[in-house]
């Protein structure tokens, strides 16, 4: 049964993208996505804590298909009363929130004429009065909305109020498009856990907040000079060059400064090639940055905003999204962005482009990993853009994964704590009933970031460190990356891009870890010295996990050895048996010595003599 069901999904997803994606899990011929490019102008109430704006959208028909409507996401809907999310969640979960009238729009317009849509909980449809055409079709829609800020916004947004004033964190804050990609319209409803998938395009954006505000947005600031004071103006410019983090707001002067001459200003933000961008603001913001260093001489002016609540921790957190940006782009793929800015506030940890969001409390080492976490989402689902509502472990495990390098390379951040020390993860799955990590997010019902995070981020750690090792497994994730930056891959185009870059067939490897939830018990059944120094025993692998074999041999005068036997042995049953000679007595025979196994029972593993 094991079996059939992988090939039945391997020939469906086949099917699909025959033309899509090369059998090299690359993008095929006929591989295609849309566009939307936004221009957004929104203003802030902090009497009423809310938003309006305009937005006007640019949407490219790049697929094959004429369409007779378009969708868009109202994400803010997920806080009505009535809202789907709302009923869902209801236990205390972290993704629970305040209760708002969602977003409201009006003058919906098509290309310059009044448009007909329908709203359903957190989705948009607009129809369109003639055909978009395929692949060059071009519209343009605009319209008016506005929302009351939640103060709860299920930990992806919100606002808290601290001693100085409000602390803004805003994201899904404009309607956006839709995904149309070879399975159809992506519009699953925004229940709160589930995450976000969107097309890629350019954004011009402008925020106007009160004047003694400062505004933390996804990309570069363009107004500087009309806004900026000269003495923020000035060290902003230093900061591009220094070889620390320096304030350009310090904490003797939060409040003090006035932005503009009016008593309102607006910030205005560019970002190119993204597919999101997200915006914070506080009259009390600790502002410091400095430059990450790049190849070729390329800088990041890495910015951080945060509270005076926030200085015990925070006052190295520009220090720290430096060494994620350059470990991550010296290690797997430059960072693109010109800019990126860490906000300290309600939120514990939620990623956008080129901004992030961590709680305002946290330090040492708790603000390392949610930090670190954060801004290697900028590479996974930022740049290889992959759809988190379906299938989150394509972003989650892989930023987890790679933050336990990142840990390691940076001094003082404890990595084992990065995956909760794989080796006590991997006993929590001997036991556990968890959903096999290709199910669904919205259908897992036990261990949502063991399923999610974890165990596939264990996954890979085993693949890189145990099967391929680390040449084979970093050239093939390289690979992965640049093929799929900007675009929009599915799980079979990870699985055939690793496995055709690497040189290995690891079906076997797919299967067992995401496809099922099997379990892994390799024994040594048997073991006789045949004479001195030669040894002829039995391995067997007792349950449905397959995995190569490490074996260390102690010998009597305390030297060892080890034999590696590939996964290839259990091909044609689930014992293997071997003779093993060497010219002195041995001691004692162990598998998988260095515990990276999940095995669930260690006590078969060693066999003394």
């Amino acid at each position: 049964m094991k079996i059939s069901l992988l090939f039945s999904a391997v020939f469906f997803s086949l099917s699909i993208f025959a033309q899509t994606s090369t059998p090299f899990g690359t993008p095929g011929p006929d591989y295609w996505q849309n566009r939307a490019d936004y221009n957004i102008n929104a203003q802030l109430d902090t009497n009423l804590h809310l938003i309006t704006g305009k937005v006007s959208i640019t949407f490219y028909n790049k697929s094959p298909y004429a369409l007779d409507f378009l969708w868009l996401q109202l994400e803010q809907n997920k806080y009505r009363e009535d809202a789907r999310g709302t009923k869902v969640l209801q236990g205390g979960s972290r993704h629970d929130g305040s209760i708002t009238e969602g977003m409201q729009v009006k003058n919906v317009n098509v290309n310059g004429a009044s448009a007909n849509y329908t709203i359903e909980d957190t989705r948009m449809r607009i129809e369109m009065d003639t055909p978009l055409i395929p692949q060059n079709g071009k519209v343009e829609i605009t319209m008016d909305y506005s929302f009351t800020i939640p103060e709860k916004g299920a930990d992806r947004m919100g606002r808290i109020q601290l001693e100085n004033g409000w602390v803004y964190e805003i994201a899904q804050w404009y309607p956006r498009m839709t995904v149309l990609d070879q399975y159809g319209w992506n519009n699953l409803p925004y229940l709160g856990p589930g995450e976000f998938y969107a097309d890629y395009g350019n954004y011009d954006y402008t925020i106007t907040v009160p004047s003694n505000m400062v505004v933390a947005g996804s990309g570069e600031l363009q107004n500087t000079k009309d806004i900026l004071p000269k003495t923020v103006g000035k060290r902003l410019n230093k900061a591009t060059k220094a070889d620390s983090a320096m304030h350009i707001v310090s904490p003797e002067e939060v409040g003090t400064f006035t932005f503009g001459n009016k008593a309102m200003t607006s910030w205005h933000f560019t970002m190119e090639d993204t597919r999101d961008v997200a915006w914070a603001c506080a009259s009390h913001f600790i502002w410091d940055a400095a430059p990450a260093k790049l190849s070729n001489n390329q800088k990041v002016l890495v910015q951080s905003f945060y509270p005076p609540e926030s200085i015990e921790g925070w006052s190295r957190a520009t220090e720290y999204a430096i060494a994620s940006i350059e470990h991550y782009s010296e290690m797997w793929f430059e960072y693109p962005y010109p800019s990126l800015c860490n906000v300290a506030g309600i939120v514990g940890g939620m990623e956008y482009p080129g901004l992030h969001f961590t709680g305002y409390s946290k330090k040492g080492n708790a603000l390392w990993v949610t930090l670190d976490h954060e801004v290697a989402h900028n590479w996974f689902p930022m740049i290889v853009g992959s759809n988190e509502r379906v299938h989150a472990w394509m972003d989650e495990s892989f930023v987890t994964f790679m933050g336990y390098y990142a840990a390691k390379a940076f001094e003082g951040a404890d990595y084992n704590s990065y995956i909760s020390d794989h080796r006590s993860m991997l006993n929590r799955y001997k036991t556990d009933n968890f959903a096999p990590v290709m199910t669904p997010p919205r259908r897992i019902n036990n261990g949502f970031s063991d399923v999610v995070y974890f165990k596939p981020a264990i996954a890979l750690l085993l693949l890189r460190e145990y099967v391929l090792g680390p040449e084979r497994f970093d050239f093939a994730f390289r690979y992965y990356l640049n093929q799929w930056a900007y675009k929009h891959p599915q799980p079979e185009d990870f699985f055939n891009c690793m496995e055709n870059a690497s040189g290995e067939q690891l079906d076997w490897f797919w299967d067992s870890w995401f496809y099922h939830n099997e379990k892994l018990d390799q024994e040594i059944t048997t073991a006789s010295q045949v004479k001195e120094g030669s040894i002829r025993l039995s391995i067997k692998n007792k349950l449905d996990m397959p995995m190569p074999v490490e074996l260390k041999i102690t010998f009597a005068d305390g030297s060892t050895t080890r034999e590696r036997l590939p996964v290839d042995i259990w091909n044609t049953g689930d014992t293997f048996q071997l003779l093993l000679q060497y010219d002195q007595p041995i001691k004692e025979l162990r598998l998988d010595p260095d515990g990276w196994l999940p095995d669930v029972e260690r006590r078969n593993n060693v066999w003394e003599f």
